[in-house]
Parts: structure tokens; sequence; C-alpha cells
């Protein structure tokens, strides 16, 4: 099961892989949605709202685990929803989860968002 995203970013580096994307609701809404891998966790945050929640709990099934943490509301997000333009709507408040993983499962992980994001299948952008 995938998610249908209108825009993506991926940026790699050495130590940290990161996704923004618009992730697009069944109402047809765009929502943000942020990712981010490093070595032994990865962390996810989606709007604080019922499709947002919603995000997660597919990151959990692409996953094949509940996150490590409960689902916490964190004050904006990556970019708290300032900088974008006003195409989609934004709360102004993200929910965060956490999904701890051993090191050697980092390729499966990264593997889990690239299928789950529809990344390689289609452009980013």
């Amino acid at each position: 099961m995938t998610l249908a995203c209108k825009k993506t970013s991926v940026r790699e580096s050495a130590a940290q892989w990161n996704l923004d994307a618009l992730v697009e609701t069944p109402g047809g809404d765009l929502l943000p949605c942020f990712v981010s891998v490093i070595s032994t966790y990865c962390t996810v945050q989606a709007s604080n709202s019922g499709d947002g929640e919603a995000i997660l709990r597919r990151v959990a099934e692409a996953l094949g685990a509940p996150p490590s943490t409960p689902p916490q509301v964190v004050k904006g997000g990556s970019c708290d929803g300032g900088d974008e333009d006003e195409e989609f709507p934004f709360s102004g408040s993200m929910v965060s989860a956490t999904w701890d993983f051993p090191g050697e499962r980092k390729g499966e992980i990264l593997a889990a968002f690239r299928g789950l994001f529809r990344l390689g299948l289609q452009a980013s952008g």
C-alpha cells in the first residue's frame, strides 16, 4: 500500500536520509509529512489531525511495527509551515513518532519508505 504524494523531496547524506512530502488525503487535501532516518531509528512527522494520524498508521504498516514511543504532538514541523505556499491546510502542529531498529535493518527501513511514498516509481517534485 502506498501514499499518494503531490510533491516529494529527498535529501541524503552520509549520516541521514530525509524526505519531505505533501501527502494527498482521501478528501483531496495535501498534508505535509517529514521523515528522517539515521542508523538506528527513524522519525516521522505528519499534520496533527485524523489524516496525519492515518499517515502514521500507514508508516507502521509499512515498517511492520508500531512506533517505539507513543506519538507526541509537537509545535510546527521541519519548516513550521511558514515557508510553504498556501495550497494545503496546515494546522501549525504536528504529530511525531519514532521507530527504533537494529542498524542492520536500515536498508530494509529505507526500502519500506521508498515503497510507501512511491519513490523511484514516479518523478519527485
